[in-house]
């Protein structure tokens, strides 16, 4: 019987240890989109994410329309973000920040039509890719 070399016992472990890290990426994947959707289901009125200016006092009522697959990891915070439409139908990004606590996610943030405070945690390397 011949045995394999160390070399390939290696690999073979490497891959799978890959493979476990691929599916626990996918579980939070997974479960970082099921606490976004329990949450815009609760905050939605009417089909809508209301937002109202709190400089001037107007509600403005947006529509989802697309979810961006990159999630990124902020320390122990992750920020996912889509695009969302209004009523006369200019586009907005947003982003919504997503926490852990005794196990569960819960939306802790939502920035809508602000994206320059995570810029700048991305450039400065705070927010960085989910992979």
């Amino acid at each position: 019987m011949t045995r394999p070399p160390l070399s390939a016992l290696l690999v073979l472990g490497l891959l799978c240890g890959t493979g476990a890290e691929a599916q626990s990426l996918n579980e939070l994947r997974t479960r970082l989109q099921a606490t976004l959707q329990r949450s815009l289901n609760r905050s939605m009125l009417g089909g809508a994410l209301p937002d109202i200016d709190l400089a001037t006092g107007a509600v403005t009522r947006y529509y989802p329309t697309e979810n961006h697959e990159i999630i990124l990891e902020l320390g122990d915070v992750y920020v996912m973000c889509a695009t969302l439409v209004t009523e006369d139908g200019r586009e907005a990004p947003v982003d919504y920040y997503i926490a852990e606590s005794d196990g569960r996610f819960g939306v802790i943030r939502t920035e809508i039509d602000n994206r320059a405070p995570l810029r700048a945690l991305m450039d400065a390397g705070r927010a960085t890719r989910l992979e």
